[in-house]
């Protein structure tokens, strides 16, 4: 982390980080100067002596709390390589998409390997104002920009790659998909006498238990995280946090037709209200407890509420930003939903203990997309997930862990986590939509959070996250060896995978694999740190392809990350 603090004073009032400060510092200054005037006058005219001829006297002026600053600054650039063989399986492609399961050398061939080699640098600014007031950032530069993506030829008519000079920057619509620069997150929060007040576009406040259903998306190998658009007020009652807030998940349609965007139906709006209660110290007293031999327990439960009354369906698609909306373009969704997480936490000497369980109920009453077509039937969803282990750490550098997690599935073709436009997904397809209107009205797929890594080939990259199956994954772990600023650790974890419904996977049987992933990390300093990680994915029946009467492959993966981090 690099700190940079500065105390403003009458002279430094003036380069204010804040329009308004700026204005403050300018009045300011002319207020004295006049004042100084004043009193000038008033001292020549009683001596009798000529302004000029007058001593100055210096002017000061002690600077207002809320001028003193810090800018705290986190972040990290992060270097990633990856190397895939063999993740499709070589089991052939499914029926609906007539493509493999996973990313093919696209120039044909034998070869099944595939590579990516990508980088991001994460900044996250804070601008503590005074004593209360805090300002938080998350901006990722050239995120997950790939190696030599954006050469000086694109975009070019002479097709050749081989003229290229430079690498140039990322312009969305030119020769990249999103800009250099993507503001993900702003916000700010205010200690009042009473508890935390924060606003603004925020991730999940907390690391939230585990993180397969609430995660921040912190981690050095994390692409996605939660973010939304928050009121939250989080107020410590009897040695616990209380959070109550609101989110505005969705909105629209907008019209601007000034500076400011008007919603014009308040009706369609996506409201969420959530309210947890938790007990979790800092990592500092987390450690401080456990160094003096003492139990740890941390716990909460969370719940939210989400409704929608309308829907625009043409909002979302292509134009919809643009075109003007009236009464018949509208449906009456009347989407209600609950979601609530409970979480434990025991550690005791070298034990410990974690269990969280999720669920999530919902109702659509109309879920049609086309204005005027109604689907009379309504669509219900009763999903549940839950994350449980154990582990135990003995007195030399060696740990044992065992995890079992499960996701309720749906009994639909696919796992549903990424549908790639296939609404009605046929028996050996790998994805699709869970929903099939009329007949199938139900979406029971728990999905875990695509952040929350259990391996490195099957769930994370195959698949996409968990949903539909079991797993359990016991592991050891060696380390750290060295000091604590360089220190090398090393893991190795074995996970047996199993799908809920035999109809959701390709091979129409429950059997996924097992896969086996070893990881070393080796930090030099706290600033820099490599980590290296390899897996073998050996596929069951569940990836056979029936059409074709094809077995599939083992697969592999090699990932190695560098960080430098701020």
């Amino acid at each position: 982390m690099m700190r940079l603090q500065t105390t403003t004073s009458a002279r430094c009032a003036r380069a204010s980080f804040r329009g308004v400060g700026a204005l403050r510092g300018i009045g300011a200054l002319g207020l004295l100067a006049l004042l100084g005037l004043l009193g000038l006058t008033s001292a020549a005219s009683a001596a009798e002596i000529a302004p000029d001829e007058q001593p100055l006297k210096p002017l000061s002026m002690t600077p207002s709390p809320w001028k003193d600053f810090r800018l705290l600054l986190d972040g990290y650039l992060r270097v990633r390589g990856d190397v895939w063989n063999d993740l499709d399986l070589s089991r052939g492609p499914t029926p609906t998409l007539n493509q493999p399961i996973f990313p093919t050398p696209a120039a044909g061939g034998n070869d099944h390997t595939v590579s990516g080699l990508d980088m991001r640098l994460r900044l996250e600014p804070t601008l503590e104002v005074g004593q209360a007031v805090r300002v938080h950032m998350r901006i990722d530069v050239l995120d997950n920009v790939g190696y030599g993506s954006n050469p000086d030829v694109l975009p070019s008519y002479s097709s050749y790659a081989i003229a290229t000079q430079n690498a140039v920057s990322p312009e969305s619509g030119v020769n990249a998909l999103h800009d250099v620069i993507r503001v993900k997150r702003a916000w700010g929060d205010v200690v009042l006498p009473f508890g935390v007040l924060s606003a603004g576009r925020m991730g999940a406040l907390v690391s939230w238990g585990t993180g397969f259903f609430v995660n921040n998306g912190d981690c050095l190998s994390c692409d996605h995280g939660d973010s939304g658009d928050r009121i939250a007020l989080t107020v410590p009652i009897l040695n616990h946090y209380v959070t109550a807030m609101y989110e505005l998940s969705a909105s629209g349609p907008y019209v601007t037709p000034s500076a400011q965007p008007i919603d014009v139906e308040r009706r369609s709006q996506v409201n969420t209200f959530a309210l947890s209660v938790a007990r979790v110290d800092s990592p500092e007293a987390q450690r401080r407890k456990l160094r003096a031999g003492r139990t740890l327990l941390q716990y909460g439960l969370l719940a939210s509420y989400r409704e929608q009354q309308l829907d625009a369906p043409a909002w979302t698609q292509p134009g919809g930003l643009v075109r003007s909306y009236a009464a018949g373009d509208f449906v009456a969704r009347d989407l209600q939903s609950f979601a609530g997480d409970a979480w434990l936490l025991i550690h005791a000497g070298g034990f410990r203990a974690e269990l969280e369980l999720a669920t999530v109920v919902g109702r659509i009453g109309d879920a049609t997309n086309a204005p005027g077509v109604s689907l009379r039937t309504a669509v219900t969803a009763t999903q549940l997930g839950g994350v449980a282990s154990l582990a135990y750490r003995f007195r030399l550098p060696f740990a044992i862990r065992v995890e079992v997690g499960a996701a309720s599935g749906d009994d639909a073709p696919g796992f549903g986590v990424a549908t790639n436009g296939i609404l009605s997904p046929r028996k050996g397809d790998l994805d699709g939509a869970q929903l099939h209107p009329p007949g199938d009205m139900t979406l029971d797929n728990f999905k875990f959070h695509p952040d929350y890594h259990v391996d490195l080939i099957l769930w994370r990259r195959i698949i996409g996250a968990v949903t539909d199956g079991v797993y359990i994954r016991p592991s050891l772990r060696f380390g750290p060896f060295g000091s604590v600023n360089n220190n090398v650790w090393l893991e190795a974890a074995f996970i047996e995978s199993s799908a809920i419904f035999a109809t959701s996977t390709p091979g129409q049987a429950t059997h996924l694999g097992e896969e086996i992933d070893l990881s070393l990390r080796y930090r030099y300093e706290p600033a820099f740190e490599v980590g290296i990680q390899y897996g073998v994915f050996v596929p069951g029946a569940g990836f056979r392809n029936l059409e074709l009467n094809l077995d599939p492959h083992p697969a592999q993966a090699l990932e190695v990350v560098l960080a430098y981090r701020l």
